[in-house]
């Protein structure tokens, strides 16, 4: 079993470089921390790409006219494997670190339906957006605020994807619906938040 584990990491170690450096030519992996000094918003973590590809391939379906946004975008992961696997969406990025945003919007520039912006959401918020992925990007009072901006834009049938759920009790709210899915991996599990506005 260890040896089964020792070489899944090895190989998803190698997918992970290649799917990096085809779509960005840099390797993604690491930590970077938060540079916002109110303490808001959380530090820049890379998403795996195998949790990626749970979350926008088995628990919804992109359509063609969805408009994809990554809150906390970090180094790009999220759009480097949706442009990995050929979706031609419009996706929008928003990374509050301007040394982390400005490298990941150099390095994705070339791909047309791909913006990032390196300012808080909440500054421009996406009015035309409906698919948001969130890997617990900030803590309570701008999950609040985030919930405020979705109810506003409600006409487009907006979905959250979010991962790692630390503050999804801030959703136990009449306007909105939920489920929790636990994502079974090798070594972990994830959890997935998916949250929708009430019918």
């Amino acid at each position: 079993m260890k040896i089964t584990r020792h070489i899944s990491h090895i190989l998803e170690i190698i997918q992970n470089l290649w799917i990096d450096l085809l779509i960005q030519r840099r390797f993604l992996a690491g930590t970077v921390e938060s540079n916002d000094n109110a303490g808001i918003v959380l530090k820049t973590e890379s998403t795996r790409y195998d949790v990626i590809d749970q979350v926008f391939f088995k628990y919804i379906a992109i359509k063609e006219n969805d408009v994809i946004v990554d809150v906390g975008c970090g180094k790009g992961r999220v759009f480097n494997y949706l442009l990995y696997k050929g979706v031609k969406n419009k996706m929008i990025g928003y990374e509050i670190n301007p040394s982390v945003g400005l490298k990941t919007q150099k390095s994705l520039s070339k791909y047309k339906n791909v913006a990032i912006i390196t300012q808080n959401i909440f500054d421009n918020f996406p009015s035309e957006a409906n698919i948001f992925y969130l890997y617990n990007p900030f803590k309570e009072p701008m999950v609040q605020a985030f919930k405020e901006n979705i109810w506003e834009i409600r006409k487009n049938d907006p979905v959250i994807l979010y991962v790692h759920p630390v503050n999804i009790d801030v959703f136990d709210d009449s306007r909105f619906t939920y489920r929790i899915v636990e994502i079974p991996f090798l070594q972990y599990t994830i959890s997935l938040a998916i949250i929708r506005i009430a019918k």
